[in-house]
């Protein structure tokens, strides 16, 4: 035990020595608390949606950068720059005004569509509410720069405040690793992940999955999902509980990734391409609704189909599984736009730019 704690004091005073070598200091405000420190959190301690969009993009810059260095914000240090990713209550708003006084910069990653309120919300908690919509705006307005998630994102972030750029989520080839061998089977696998209560947008195609012979869905979730029952009046299901080690097993065990949302309202409209990335990762073709992130990423080299009607996710589904070569062509695009468009090291890159500029 003794010989741990003395490695792990070791390694504490190593990172801040490197810390403070660094000319550019940036310190990163999650939503959990504005005192990140205090509140015992450290990178890779966040859960997978926080890491994957703060953590990951901070280390590859701490390795690569020898002039800015990363930390989760400690409201007792002074820092050249803060990155407030999805937080922006009132708490958020005073300590970024705080930060400006002094000097710093503030960055606001906006992860969520809060800046309109339209449409109809099937899925409990999607919308947001008016305090929401508030804060949003305000934080957009005081921020000296902007991130979107989304490209949707963006163009209602540029309302509020000229200086906004797009820098999409990213996915860790070290962890989403491997590439799927597509053979000849007669039969084919489907995957889709998400929240359980989101799984409900999936019976959209019921009716699609009943008509597909020797057709099995995988749904990769964080509890069982809601709608599964229903779906296994008219198509074999299999649920397996996400992590980043099981998922990537579960992809790779499957053939097609699939993604249908409605949309009809602000929140879906402007979701990120992540669902679909991460089994393009592994050379699995997206099958997914005409959601402007999806378009965007199969458009960028053609690794998938969008389908908008069920006649379309029919016709994508019944080739699919016919044509094992087909996937593994639209396979083989689909890990391409991922490397050159969606990895960690694009993606912290964009990040690293940011902060130089």
């Amino acid at each position: 035990m003794c010989a741990v704690l003395a490695g792990n004091l070791r390694r504490s005073a190593a990172r801040a020595t490197l810390g403070r070598n660094r000319t550019h200091r940036v310190g990163w405000v999650t939503a959990h608390a504005i005192d990140t420190v205090s509140a015992g959190r450290r990178f890779g301690t966040l859960g997978s949606a926080v890491d994957m969009r703060v953590t990951n993009n901070a280390r590859w810059i701490n390795r690569h950068s020898t002039a800015i260095w990363n930390e989760l914000y400690d409201p007792g240090r002074t820092y050249d720059t803060v990155i407030f990713f999805k937080a922006m209550d009132p708490a958020c708003q005073q300590e970024a005004r705080r930060i400006k006084d002094r000097g710093g910069r503030v960055i606001f990653d906006a992860n969520v569509n809060y800046y309109e309120i339209w449409g109809t919300y099937d899925i409990p908690g999607t919308r947001p509410t008016d305090q929401q919509h508030r804060d949003v705006v305000e934080m957009t307005t005081l921020a000296d720069s902007v991130v979107a998630d989304s490209t949707y994102i963006l163009d209602r972030a540029r309302e509020y405040n000229p200086n906004a750029v797009w820098i999409p989520d990213n996915v860790d080839l070290t962890v989403f690793k491997g590439t799927r061998p597509h053979v000849k089977t007669g039969s084919l696998r489907l995957i889709w992940s998400g929240i359980a209560k989101k799984s409900q947008q999936l019976l959209m195609l019921r009716d699609v999955f009943a008509k597909l012979p020797d057709v099995e869905l995988v749904l990769v979730s964080d509890d069982h999902p809601t709608a599964m029952e229903e779906l296994q009046e008219v198509i074999p299901c299999e649920y397996v509980r996400y992590s980043d080690r099981s998922y990537t097993r579960a992809l790779l065990g499957c053939d097609v990734i699939i993604s249908p949302k409605i949309l009809n309202n602000a929140y879906e409209m402007g979701h990120t391409e992540y669902k679909i990335t991460l089994g393009m990762a592994v050379g699995l073709p997206s099958v997914a609704s005409a959601q402007r992130s999806y378009v965007e990423a199969i458009e960028h080299r053609g690794g998938g189909i969008i389908a908008e009607t069920e006649a379309d996710w029919l016709s994508a589904l019944s080739s699919l599984a016919s044509d094992a070569e087909m996937r593994r062509d639209l396979g083989e695009k689909a890990r391409l736009t991922v490397l050159e468009k969606y990895s960690t090291p694009v993606v912290a890159q964009s990040f690293l730019n940011l902060l130089k500029g």
